[in-house]
């Protein structure tokens, strides 16, 4: 039986020998595993390491720097390659260049895949990477700390109740610092002292309705609400609302004694939305929460009255 030999190199070829009158080698020149581009560039956060190559922002499943760009990478160049799952691949990193700021601005990435099937087959490939650093949208929106979508407004009556302020401002803080270690789009942008309360200006309205339902399980309150149009969501194709919540604590509470129409009343209980009074013959008397909203229906005896 005759010797076969490659058509390209010449080199004697295995009587079994597979690919197409060709020996391994000129075989995997000609048909390669996978074929990049000579170099990519995408853009990184100097803050959050979220990366993009075009406007959306991607959370990297980790937080070190080069499995970040293997992910980038991952994404960006080989993904039609990971869907099929016929490859494997692992990534060399050479000649690192650096900014003045100490920043990894370019380097030489070295892709090898491998033939799940068959070991042997093998294809490597060196690209050019740059990245470009830059702030998403959510981190310069905290450096500048102006952008905000809603507002809650905390008031209570008057000076004595400032405790209340403190107490919940407290609780808020405490909650949004929760929040936000799980999604950095949820943060308070500013927090503005005004007559008898304060103002928190939060970056979603998502996070105005998280305070507010927690604040309800906890404390009691009159609560308003009202929105502003300030914009429009192209990508989403809505509109943007940016929304008030004026959240205004009772003047009493529980065991207290007030006067309405010259009659006193004890506060006996206080539920969600209304109060409970008794007066000095043990008549029950409910109001609603926005009775208490007008200081003139209502007088409360302060101790030693």
């Amino acid at each position: 039986m005759p010797h076969r030999f490659c058509a390209i190199c010449g080199t004697a070829l295995e009587e079994k020998a597979p690919y197409f009158s060709m020996c391994l080698n000129c075989f995997l020149k000609e048909n390669p595993l996978f074929e990049l581009p000579k170099s990519i560039s995408f853009k990184m956060c100097n803050d959050c390491r979220k990366y993009s190559k075009k406007e959306e922002w991607i959370e990297p499943a980790e937080n070190e720097l080069f499995p970040i760009i293997e992910e980038a990478i991952s994404r960006f160049l080989l993904k039609s390659y990971l869907k099929q799952d016929l490859i494997t691949f692992s990534f060399s990193f050479e000649e690192l260049m650096f900014t003045q700021k100490d920043l990894l601005s370019s380097f030489d990435l070295t892709i090898t895949g491998t033939l799940r099937e068959d070991h042997k087959i093998t294809h490597q490939q060196t690209i050019k990477v740059k990245i470009n650093y830059e702030l998403c949208k959510n981190c310069s929106n905290l450096r500048g700390g102006m952008y905000f979508l809603s507002i809650i407004q905390l008031r209570v009556k008057n000076e004595n109740q400032f405790e209340i302020i403190e107490k919940v401002l407290e609780d808020i803080l405490y909650f949004v610092e929760n929040i936000f270690k799980k999604d950095d789009k949820q943060y308070i942008s500013k927090i503005e002292d005004v007559k008898l309360g304060v103002d928190l200006y939060l970056s979603t309205n998502e996070l105005m309705k998280h305070i507010v339902s927690q604040l309800k399980s906890k404390y009691n309150f009159i609560l308003k609400r009202t929105k502003k149009l300030v914009g429009r969501d192209t990508q989403k194709g809505r509109n943007l609302y940016r929304l008030k919540t004026l959240i205004k604590f009772l003047p009493i509470k529980k065991n207290d004694c007030i006067f309405i129409n010259k009659s006193k009343y004890f506060v006996e209980n206080i539920t969600k939305n209304r109060v409970l009074l008794r007066d000095e013959n043990h008549v029950k008397l409910i109001k609603n929460f926005s009775f208490f909203d007008d200081k003139k229906s209502f007088k409360r005896i302060m101790d030693g009255d």
